[in-house]
């Protein structure tokens, strides 16, 4: 390898790392902090940075550099202790602490010496402008540093071995042990001048992979799994830096070929050159990255219209949102249980948003304010139907009425009619006739417009009247017309008994006041359930079919309203809530 370009790798390498593992430090602190050891782990990779900067110094200021670089490499057993620190929290160790303390007391005492005594000089090597080469001092702090990671080492190995396979923790226990053995490989590249070993120190080549190894090991089974935008903002940090690496490495070629320049100008103009080649590559690079990493960030009008058409096939706000998480998800890239547009009634939300880059939010924003014009179309739609079908309830409500009273007539000249006839037929008519007659009565009631005057009623008084069991406060009172309270707890009380089996009232005093009417029958079939209080949905043996319809008018009519309830031990209850208390 020429000189020239081996330095340039050197320095380009350390150089990457550096930034690197600043950047990545401050990214755990800003996105990992419910991490545990989070901020260790920040700790550690400032320190990582602080020393790959630091050693590629002297490659560039030789002796010059030496009082920042001797410096920081007195200092390198306290990322060390860090790194102990780390493993020993992430193992959730009994010896945490005790483990702690005498991590950083070794390394804050080696750290000391080193400061004190020195470590070690810069001398040039193999057309290296310098190279640091520890002395005495300087091995002991090193070994120091190194017998610390080694701890650390034997640790994470520990915790792979320990745990079930497949486990968790096993799976990031070996990824950072992993990590760490390409940082401890890295490393030897340093004492290559020290141990007289005349070759390119290559290893040192690695050392921009063991940032990313273990960032990529630490926090990705724990919190970039359970943030899908922390997990994508780390692949396209990675990402970008490999682009960079590619783009400098590639825009180098030319210079290391055509050899160093002889004059300012020259060089000026090979420099410039290189720096407008890398750039010119970089720029592609990223956006293959972006596009990797966050797919779909534009969207078109025609992609919008196909959003609009595939929202409109929903039937209900339930398929709605199935459709367009569905949407969401093809065109994002998304797993199913990622980020996700959330649709209740005419209210649409976005979960798991927060975090996501400008670009998908962008889209999620678009997607959801679609969704939201197609539940309101599908909520005015159910408006229209709902008023059509009460303006034909009303029609028909009319048209029973009139036929109603036509009825009564007739019906009176039959019964008096069959006076004359035998007593087992003059039942038979007498039993018929009575069926016309409370259909005829419901279907009046039902059609009539009900005028109530509310008085305090007490509920206790009102229940007494039909002998059934009941669980109600002393004294609780509700605002209610009386003839018309006793309407809907005798349809209500019918129906419960006829279903057959136990029958009781339960009370809450709320306010407002809640009345459950339940009973253990067969309970109601789950095809009616929604629409059980129009008229003629449910027909129990000698029922109308409007009883219950009659029930929802009159509480309406109060104010309240009537529903299906859930009580526990019971298989069906109508609930009765009343508009205001007495």
């Amino acid at each position: 390898m020429d000189i020239v370009t081996g330095v340039f790798a050197y320095v380009g390498a350390l150089t990457l790392t550096g930034l690197a593992s600043l950047l990545l430090a401050a990214f755990v602190v800003v996105r990992a902090r419910g991490v545990p050891g989070g901020g260790l782990l920040a700790t550690f990779l400032t320190g990582v940075g602080a020393w790959s900067l630091a050693q590629a110094l002297p490659a560039i200021l030789g002796p010059g550099a030496a009082p920042l670089t001797t410096t920081l490499v007195a200092l390198s057993p306290l990322p060390a202790a860090a790194f102990v620190h780390l493993v020993f929290s992430f193992a959730a160790c009994k010896v945490l602490r005790p483990v702690a303390l005498a991590s950083y007391a070794a390394g804050g005492f080696a750290a000391l010496v080193g400061v004190l005594f020195g470590v070690g000089e810069i001398v040039p090597w193999r057309g290296f402008e310098g190279f640091f080469v520890p002395s005495a001092v300087g091995w002991g702090v090193l070994g120091t540093a190194g017998a610390l990671s080694l701890v650390g080492h034997l640790r994470l190995l520990q915790a792979a071995r320990s745990s079930v396979e497949g486990d968790l923790r096993a799976r990031q226990a070996r990824a950072v042990f992993v990590s760490s053995l390409i940082g401890l490989v890295a490393l030897s590249g340093f004492a290559f001048p020290a141990l007289g070993i005349e070759a390119y120190p290559w290893p040192v080549l690695l050392l921009p992979f063991y940032s990313v190894a273990l960032v990529h090991g630490i926090v990705r089974h724990r919190f970039m799994a359970a943030d899908l935008w922390a997990r994508r903002a780390l692949v396209w940090m990675l990402l970008i830096a490999g682009a960079g690496a590619a783009s400098v490495l590639i825009a180098a070629l030319p210079l290391a070929l055509a050899g160093r320049p002889t004059s300012f100008l020259a060089t000026w103009a090979a420099l410039a050159a290189t720096l407008l080649l890398g750039l010119a590559i970089l720029t592609p690079l990223k956006r293959l990255a972006d596009r990797s990493v966050f797919p779909g960030a534009r969207i078109d009008d025609a992609r919008l219209a196909h959003w609009r058409d595939r929202l409109a096939e929903a039937e209900d706000e339930a398929q709605l949102g199935e459709i367009a998480n569905a949407l969401l998800q093809g065109h994002l890239a998304l797993p199913a249980d990622g980020p996700a547009i959330e649709v209740q009634g005419q209210a649409v939300a976005l979960r798991g948003w927060e975090q996501a880059p400008a670009g998908p939010r962008h889209v999620a924003e678009r997607l959801a304010a679609l969704t939201a014009e197609s539940a309101r179309r599908l909520a005015a739609a159910r408006r229209l139907v709902e008023a059509e079908r009460e303006a034909r309830l009303a029609e028909l409500g009319a048209l029973a009425a009139t036929v109603a009273h036509d009825l009564r007539n007739p019906l009176g000249i039959v019964q008096m009619a069959a006076t004359g006839a035998p007593a087992d037929v003059r039942a038979e008519i007498g039993e018929q006739v009575a069926r016309m007659n409370a259909l005829v009565t419901d279907i009046l009631d039902y059609a009539r417009a009900w005028s109530v005057t509310p008085a305090p009623l007490d509920l206790a008084d009102m229940l007494a009247q039909f002998g059934v069991a009941c669980d109600v406060p002393a004294g609780l009172a509700v605002l209610a017309d009386r003839q018309a309270l006793l309407r809907v707890l005798a349809n209500l009380l019918d129906n419960a008994r006829a279903m057959g089996g136990k029958v009781q009232v339960i009370a809450e005093p709320g306010p407002p006041v809640i009345l459950d009417i339940c009973d253990d029958g067969p309970g109601i079939a789950p095809e009616i359930a929604e629409s059980l209080f129009r008229p003629f949905v449910s027909h129990r043996v000698g029922g109308t079919g409007l009883g219950l319809a009659i029930v929802r008018r009159i509480m309406e009519a109060h104010g309240g309203s009537v529903a299906l309830a859930e009580r526990p031990g019971w298989s069906t209850c109508f609930r009765l809530t009343f508009g205001s208390n007495a």
